[in-house]
This record gives C-alpha cells, sequence and structure tokens, in this order.
C-alpha cells in the first residue's frame, strides 16, 4: 500500500501522514498493525467460511 492510499484509507491528508512520520511514528506503527490485524481476520474469515462448506459437502 502506497503512502497515498494510505492516507485515503484513514482519511487524512498525505502532508498529514508524512508529517506523522517524524512527529508520531508510534502512531504510525499502530496504523499499520491494525491494517495487518484486519487483513488476517479477513483470512481467517475465508478460511472458517471454506471449513463450513467442506463440512457442509460430507
Amino acid at each position: 500500500m502506497t503512502k497515498k492510499e494510505l492516507a485515503e484509507r484513514i482519511n487524512v491528508d498525505p502532508k498529514t501522514l508524512k508529517n506523522w512520520e517524524t512527529t508520531k511514528p508510534e502512531l504510525l506503527k499502530l496504523i499499520y498493525l491494525g491494517l495487518t490485524t484486519e487483513k488476517h481476520i479477513k483470512e481467517t474469515e475465508e478460511y472458517i467460511k471454506v471449513i463450513k462448506e467442506l463440512n457442509e459437502s460430507k
């Protein structure tokens, strides 16, 4: 994800994001951690869906 895409995703100006890189690096770490967690949750939900479909087809 580019920084421009990230800025759009969290609804901030790209300049604000650039500023946070130096003034609030811990905030950016939390944002990236949240996005990673969101990705893992979606993947897990997909795995659960596949498992349920496999169980129903037995």
